[in-house]
């Protein structure tokens, strides 16, 4: 259960302690440094994070909101396990919630949200990994913003991080080749070209191929894995 050069204190910033253990313990989950499945105290997260234990179970609250962690005990936690039931149910909810809202935003957007489109997804080939990974989400974000209300963005932001952890495994930003880079960058460059014109069943269609080609990869990936 020991944590030593899993996780980095964060005892020495200035931001919310939760914000920061809470970034802190998805980063480690996401890049798979606390592997699906680790059980760990919370006595020593606390220590090898450098904070109370307060916020540790705030920020493990948060975490197990977004299917990241489970805390089956009041002194320990864990890392939830591979699923594919739970990937399929996170791409199908997806699938309900994200398409209409990315088919209904297709034709509403300012010059202004136009040009940040393109920004971001600039931003998602980016050489800086957090930079690129940043710029994917946000791009996302952006497809349905135009017709997104906040119980959306609530709804959308949770299945997105859940889904963060298994697309992470595929879509490793830290590695990655310049063609591969490019390959990404042109899937989403296609969505981008979708969003602009108004054609809402267009939209939804180029979005259900995009997440349903993205779930296929991550299943076959991560079936071997699965319960590991």
């Amino acid at each position: 259960m020991a944590l030593e050069g899993q996780v980095r204190s964060v005892a020495s910033s200035n931001s919310s302690a939760v914000d920061l253990v809470t970034a802190e313990i998805r980063r480690a989950v996401l890049t798979g440094t606390l592997a699906a499945g680790k059980q760990f105290s919370i006595r020593d997260l606390a220590n090898q994070l450098g904070v109370s234990h307060i916020p540790i179970r705030e920020a493990l609250r948060r975490l197990e909101s977004q299917g990241l962690i489970l805390l089956p005990q009041a002194r320990s936690a864990s890392v939830a396990p591979l699923d594919l039931a739970d990937l399929e149910a996170i791409y199908r909810l997806r699938y309900v919630v994200e398409l209409p809202l990315a088919a209904a935003s297709t034709g509403h957007r300012s010059p202004a949200e136009a040009e940040h489109l393109d920004e971001l997804l600039e931003a998602s080939r980016d050489l800086d990994p957090e930079v690129a990974w940043q710029g994917h989400y946000d791009f996302h974000e952006a497809l349905v913003h135009p017709a997104a209300n906040p119980w959306d963005d609530r709804i959308l932001h949770t299945l997105w991080m859940a889904a963060e952890r298994y697309t992470h495994l595929v879509f490793d930003p830290t590695q990655i080749t310049g063609a591969e880079r490019e390959r990404r960058y042109e899937t989403h460059r296609v969505l981008r070209d979708v969003a602009m014109a108004d054609d809402p069943e267009a939209m939804a269609e180029a979005l259900r191929m995009h997440l349903a080609a993205n779930e296929d990869r991550i299943r076959a990936h991560i079936a071997p894995l699965e319960g590991s």
